[in-house]
């Protein structure tokens, strides 16, 4: 015989059709966001794990200033690995754009056609896919390079430059100013010697080494060059080299975070559905008093009671499952792909996305129902009947001060259904930080760029490859550039630090005092911050090249935002680095300056190389603004409707009384809606601290991988605004709870209900 409780599914499903369509877009956008960026995130790691296998990824790169020579390259390769030449010219195009010039690879980082062709002929070239979509360069346009016509025959990929990094110590990629070119041999043969950078790929002959083994063979090879006297400009492991890890470790912190969201998303849902069922029961009282002394068991209402909210659960998650496989991938696909340099990807099934979407909501669903249910279940069938639902019934009411009528029923009302408000908090507040940090993203960029703006040291910042003398030498100032590097133990990883030696009277950087017998060190404000450091603490630094230790004093902290940076006494400098004590290799100038010979530039920094940092980190962030926008808007949504409707129905029958007894529909409203204004006007103030707090937290989590620090901004207008969508958002539920309440009619209260 059928269990004649299932009948009542239907019924329960149309009378409460409102609260579960709410949780069921909830919950299946939530897993369709889900399911959509697993499946994608799993392809692509799948897709570039096997492309760099296929292309036989470098496991490191050298680069000099000279060609090096034959016997060196062979003692390095008598360690265990194989040397290839990776010769680059960096060519400067359009609008300050550099392409990075490389003859085809034949060896190690082959390159993987996305559209096109290879070049064949002198007049061809094939560019780097992202660049081109980024600068509207198509497959048939011609681009002039050193003079000549080059038609772009195909765009490409290189395992190398998974993500576009200029230099290593760039603090973001930037697919907008800097690309990869491919050309023939012959063509690349053709430019001058003067314009190449000698670069060096390594990969190791045993593919079965370890993470340390491989460490370990790295640090030979550069004890090695060492040792054979060549001038390192560069020496990076595939590990450390951010145009080949970056896409990995951010692939990889996102998805744990990702996890989080939506095992939090289904923790509130759960906590919902366990409300709307303790609302259900209260309702139902009478009814299960009378089942339960009719002989049903209190675990067959259990499982009763648990039905819908499965199968609600599970319908979402099918649903939701389809569209992640089906919609959401585009989305994702557009996201990730308008980021990195990636090559094709095909989407998968991945079993613990299934997992995670459809198995793990539905044990939370049963678990923290269960526990509601068998609680609630847990009182006498007479109790039930008698409607006295709470096993504290001598409990005294709450003495409420003494206020006016409407103020003293709506504080009684709020205490009344505090476990529904506490949870409206949680979410309100869970929903604000994810709209706050869909919000402060722009203004954040743009208060990092500005602030590099304001505290610029000149307007043109000339690293050289050697001591030269250039032109207008009398408006410049000289100083020493290197670059060591600190261990960051949050991340597990070592930084790499600018170091300027600068005059003892600097007329830039006026406001340090570093004379030539300190020697400690000024460091900049992004530095101090990111490894927790304040005037006084002392900071070891290693050389990467010889992996020599320095214990330098910190004498103050200086306000330069561009990059981590240490300053210090040239001549200190010089002494530390065993250079000569007049050595230097780079200018400060407010002016252009003249050199005869533009090769050896090793680079030039303008304050609006960071206005195009700001661009490139703007288009790598501003997708996931409307994305957070819109699932605030709908947590928010959903709680508040499902909530409110709560309070509403548990208290019809008061309402309908209070109907009977003269009180117009305006005058309930502000009894029974005016509590829950209240909470969610509490929540949305008292929140934002707490809102800001955790968002400097996150912020900082996602900052940890990348070689350079963003201080959190969030202007004024932003709290302004969550509380403005938060309360527009309530008062669109409002309006309907309105309807709700002036629906109810007087003939309920004649009902025997009670």
């Amino acid at each position: 015989m059928r269990n004649p409780l299932r009948k009542r599914y239907t019924r329960d499903l149309k009378k409460n059709s409102g609260r579960y369509i709410s949780i069921f877009l909830m919950l299946m956008v939530t897993i369709a966001l889900m399911s959509g960026f697993l499946s994608v995130t799993d392809g692509i790691q799948v897709a570039f794990m096997e492309n760099r296998k296929a292309c036989k990824l470098e496991d490191g790169l050298f680069s000099s200033y000279n060609k090096i020579n034959a016997d060196t390259i062979g003692n390095v390769e008598i360690l265990g690995v194989s040397v290839y030449e990776n010769y680059y010219i960096d060519e400067s195009i359009k609008d300050d754009r550099v392409l990075r010039i490389y003859k085809n690879r034949e060896n190690t980082n082959l390159v993987t056609v996305m559209k096109g062709k290879m070049p064949e002929s002198r007049d061809e070239i094939a560019i780097e896919r992202l660049f081109a979509e980024n600068n509207s360069y198509a497959i048939g346009d011609t681009m002039t390079l050193s003079g000549s016509d080059r038609r772009i025959t195909g765009y490409v990929s290189m395992p190398d430059y998974s993500s576009l990094f200029e230099k290593n110590s760039n603090l973001m990629m930037d697919a907008f100013s800097f690309g990869i070119g491919i050309v023939t041999e012959e063509v690349f043969e053709s430019y001058s010697k003067d314009a190449l950078t000698y670069n060096y790929s390594y990969y190791f002959n045993d593919r079965s080494l370890s993470k340390g083994e491989k460490r370990d063979l790295s640090n030979d090879i550069l004890d090695s060059l060492v040792e054979n006297k060549v001038m390192l400009t560069n020496f990076c492991t595939a590990e450390n080299n951010n145009s080949i890890s970056f896409v990995e470790d951010d692939l990889g912190s996102d998805v744990p975070l990702m996890k989080v969201l939506l095992n939090i998303i289904i923790v509130i849902m759960a906590f919902v559905y366990s409300i709307v069922i303790s609302s259900t029961i209260d309702a139902e009282a009478t009814i299960i008093g009378t089942l339960l002394a009719s002989g049903y068991g209190k675990h067959e209402l259990i499982r009763h009671y648990i039905g819908l909210p499965i199968i609600v659960t599970f319908i979402s998650a099918v649903i939701g499952n389809l569209l992640g496989y089906t919609v959401m991938p585009i989305l994702f696909i557009d996201m990730t792909y308008g980021s990195f340099s990636l090559p094709p990807m095909k989407i998968r099934l991945n079993m613990e996305a299934l997992l995670l979407t459809t198995i793990v909501p539905i044990l939370i669903m049963i678990i923290i129902n269960y526990v509601t249910l068998f609680r609630k279940l847990s009182i006498s069938p007479l109790n039930f009947l008698r409607r006295e639902l709470n096993k504290k019934n001598n409990r005294r009411p709450v003495k409420l001060p003494n206020l006016s009528f409407f103020s003293r029923f709506r504080l009684r009302i709020i205490i009344q259904n505090r476990t529904n408000y506490l949870t409206l908090f949680i979410g309100v507040f869970f929903a604000s930080v994810i709209l706050m940090f869909g919000l402060c993203i722009s203004p954040l960029i743009e208060n990092y760029v500005d602030s590099i703006r304001s505290t610029t040291i000149s307007n043109y910042q000339y690293i050289l490859k050697a001591p030269i003398e250039a032109g207008q030498e009398n408006t410049a100032e000289k100083f020493v550039f290197t670059s060591l590097e600190t261990y960051h133990k949050p991340s597990n990883k070592n930084l790499e630090v600018s170091f300027y030696g600068i005059n003892e009277k600097s007329k830039y950087l006026s406001k340090m005092s570093l004379s030539d017998d300190d020697p400690s060190v000024y460091i900049s404000d992004g530095l101090a911050k990111k490894l927790k450091k304040k005037a006084g603490d002392t900071v070891i630094f290693v050389n990467p090249y010889t992996r020599d230790e320095y214990n330098l004093m910190i004498s103050d902290i200086y306000e330069y935002p561009a990059g981590l940076a240490v300053f210090m006494n040239q001549k200190q400098l010089n002494a530390l680095m065993d250079y000569d004590e007049a050595y230097f290799n780079g200018y400060f100038s407010n002016t252009e300056l003249a050199f005869e010979n533009e090769n050896n530039l090793a680079a030039v920094i303008t304050p609006e190389d960071m206005v195009e940092l700001g661009d490139q980190m703007t288009s790598s962030f501003s997708q996931m603004a409307p994305i957070a926008l819109g699932i605030a808007v709908i947590i928010y949504l959903v709680l508040m409707y499902i909530l409110t409707k709560i309070v509403i129905d548990k208290n019809a029958i008061h309402i309908s009384f209070m109907k009977v007894f003269g009180y117009i529909d305006k005058e309930i409203k502000k009894l029974y809606l005016a509590p829950t204004t209240i909470v969610i006007i509490v929540s949305l103030l008292l929140g934002l601290p707490l809102t800001s707090f955790t968002m400097k937290i996150c912020f900082e989590f996602a900052m940890m991988k990348v070689g350079g620090y963003i201080p959190v901004y969030i202007p004024a207008y932003i709290y302004a605004e969550i509380v403005v969508i938060g309360m527009m958002t309530y008062f669109f539920i409002n309006f309907f709870q309105k309807k709700k309440v002036g629906q109810i009619e007087m003939a309920d209260s004649l009902k025997n209900r009670e």
